[in-house]
């Protein structure tokens, strides 16, 4: 790299003293990455917006940076201080191989005179390094397994079962109603309100509902058991076998039993009608 495009190296930088060791081992007083474009210490952490050569070995970085302490001490009372973002800048010159001087902005001024911050030894930039790949490795292993939380759960929507007069159910919308975003289950003899769901991965959600059943239910409706009474507090359970359909079944006597009830998701034509019957019903009860 030529003189006027320094870069200092990627990595913890910490001040020079006494504790200079012991505050690189604690991921130090600085973190610079400007190839990943990020710039953090404690409790505060920015996104490098702009990088400018001032001269041989002298950088001026713009920022935008989340800061917890800055944000809360200028307006404790803002309800959403806590996504509040701050313009800053950040002055960095070489003095030799390891060493660097710094003086970072505070809500946009140079309150604070430039410090000098050294990089840490590479015995700890190695752990370092090693613990921000494990903490990658684990945040895209929990986005994955979110993702596929989610993928598990059956579509909301209208579902009757499969059979000659399936389109005839659909449309009278009174087989099986899926609302996870609403909290609530609706078959055709229970109003089930969901209290708590634990996903079997891949495909299967069990769910603890607590139901009542339908007014107008007919002689062959029949109740949910209670969930404080079942195992794992559970008395509903759904598979996904595939994007449109899902299998359903309900708890009897503790246990989930028999090949369980095949429901289709109905077609999209169905599924805005009771969008608008849904809407509908909601402005006639305000």
């Amino acid at each position: 790299m030529t003189a006027d495009k320094w870069r200092p190296k990627s990595g913890v930088y910490a001040e020079l003293g006494k504790n200079f060791q012991s505050s690189c081992d604690e991921s130090g007083n600085l973190t610079i990455d400007l190839g990943e474009k990020s710039v953090s210490g404690y409790e505060w952490g920015c996104k490098v917006k702009k990088v400018i050569d001032l001269a041989p070995g002298s950088l001026k970085v713009g920022m935008v940076c989340d800061d917890y302490n800055l944000a809360q001490n200028l307006n404790p009372r803002d309800p959403n201080w806590e996504n509040r973002q701050f313009n800053e800048v950040m002055f960095v010159k070489r003095i030799d191989d390891a060493t660097i001087s710094v003086q970072k902005s505070l809500n946009g001024k140079l309150k604070d005179p430039p410090w000098r911050a050294a990089y840490c030894p590479l015995a700890t930039q190695r752990a370092l390094a090693e613990a921000t790949l494990r903490a990658k490795v684990e945040a895209k292993q929990k986005a994955d397994q979110e993702r596929a939380l989610k993928e598990a759960h059956p579509r909301d929507g209208v579902y009757a079962a499969a059979g000659a007069d399936f389109e005839e159910r659909c449309a009278k919308f009174n087989d099986t109603i899926v609302a996870f975003a609403g909290k609530s289950i609706t078959t055709a003899s229970n109003i089930c309100k969901i209290e708590n769901t634990r996903i079997q991965l891949p495909d299967t959600v069990r769910i603890g509902a607590t139901c009542t059943m339908q007014p107008a239910s007919g002689s062959e409706a029949f109740s949910l058991q209670d969930k404080a009474t079942t195992p794992d507090r559970e008395n509903l359970m759904f598979k996904k076998t595939d994007d449109k359909s899902v299998i359903l079944w309900i708890i009897y006597n503790g246990h989930f039993t028999g090949d369980g009830r095949k429901l289709s998701y109905c077609s999209d034509q169905v599924q805005r009608a009771y969008a608008v019957q849904r809407r509908a019903g909601k402005q006639t009860r305000n």
